[in-house]
């Protein structure tokens, strides 16, 4: 398979994803999944897995949330 022209978007997009770990400005919290771009946020927003996820949030919102709290006050405190 021929490399990307030097360049291209192609090429860019390859050259930061073997940088390994990127700016984190795409993320799902319930999936725990990054993206790299808009539209790579915009595609797993309409995936069936993350539909998933979110049905199963409406059904058990209280737990999740008081799970993302404590999981977030922990952190804050080890912070300070």
């Amino acid at each position: 398979m021929p490399k990307a022209e030097r360049g291209t978007p192609k090429d860019i997009a390859n050259r930061c994803k073997a940088k390994g770990l990127q700016k984190l400005k795409f993320y799902c919290q319930m999936c725990q999944k990054q993206c790299r771009d808009e539209n790579g946020m915009k595609c797993h927003m309409t995936s069936d897995s993350h539909l998933r996820q979110m049905q199963i949030f409406s059904e058990n919102s209280d737990v999740f949330l008081d799970s993302f709290s404590t999981d977030f006050e922990k952190g804050y405190l080890e912070t300070l």
